[in-house]
Formats: structure tokens, C-alpha cells, sequence
């Protein structure tokens, strides 16, 4: 071993097996769990897509997520409606929205007289027949 090549290699061969043991032996810190991303939810349920009026103002509701009517929005079949509840559909009608009412974003106008119609039918459906009709024994 006089050659100073040899021993200079047997040297760094002997380093570097010494700090590949060590960086072996390092353990890497485990991952947090990430946390699901909350969603905006009133009362249990959320509202549906649209535009509606409640306690006298002009809400919109996209994605789950309500906000108030700022400026005039105008929908994908271009019906206008302004911050005050005015809607101009498509075909150049007007109509301002009442407590209650709801326009899809699609532009499709349901008012609060037309839900209770439907609710009206949806319970006579459901009670039994009154009058004269056959019974089974």
C-alpha cells in the first residue's frame, strides 16, 4: 500500500459507504390526512340553482353558493333580470318577481301561485277518494 492512488481510494470507498448508511437510516415524516373542503349549506339543505326573491331581495343561488343580485344578470336563453326583480324573458315579455318566486338559470319562471297549485294537486292525489266508489270485502 504505498501507492497513494490505492489508498486514497480505499479511503473514499470506505466515506461513502459510511454516508449511504446513514441517509438509508433517515426516516421521511409521514403525511397529514387532508381535510374535505366544506360546502355552503342552510338549514340541512341547499337551495336550488336560480334566481329567487326572499324577504324582498333579489338572491342568486350557482353552484350551491347564494349571494345577492348586484348588477342585471342576463341567462344562457337571454332573459334579463335586474337587482329591483324585473325579468325580461327572452321574447321581449316583462315581469316583476314577488316573494316566493323562482327563475331558473336556464330562464324558466316558476311563481309562488304555480307551487301551491302543484302542492294542492300533489296532496288531493294523495288523499282517498271521496264519494261514492266501490269498496272491495
Amino acid at each position: 500500500m504505498k501507492n497513494p492512488l490505492v489508498r486514497t481510494s480505499c479511503l473514499l470507498l470506505l466515506l461513502g459507504s459510511i454516508t449511504a448508511t446513514a441517509h438509508a437510516q433517515t426516516k421521511v415524516a409521514p403525511r397529514k390526512p387532508a381535510a374535505p373542503k366544506l360546502r355552503m349549506v342552510s338549514n340541512g339543505a341547499t337551495m336550488k340553482d336560480g334566481v329567487t326573491v326572499k324577504e324582498g331581495k333579489v338572491l342568486v343561488t350557482q353552484q350551491g353558493l347564494t349571494s345577492s343580485l348586484t348588477q342585471e344578470m342576463t341567462l344562457t336563453n337571454g332573459t334579463k333580470i335586474s337587482p329591483a326583480g324585473a325579468v325580461t324573458m327572452a321574447n321581449g315579455s316583462t315581469v316583476t318577481m314577488q316573494e316566493g318566486d323562482m327563475l331558473s338559470l336556464s330562464g324558466r319562471l316558476t311563481t309562488a301561485a304555480m307551487k301551491a297549485e302543484q302542492d294542492s294537486l300533489l296532496m288531493a292525489s294523495k288523499e282517498p277518494a271521496k264519494g261514492k266508489s266501490k269498496k272491495k270485502k
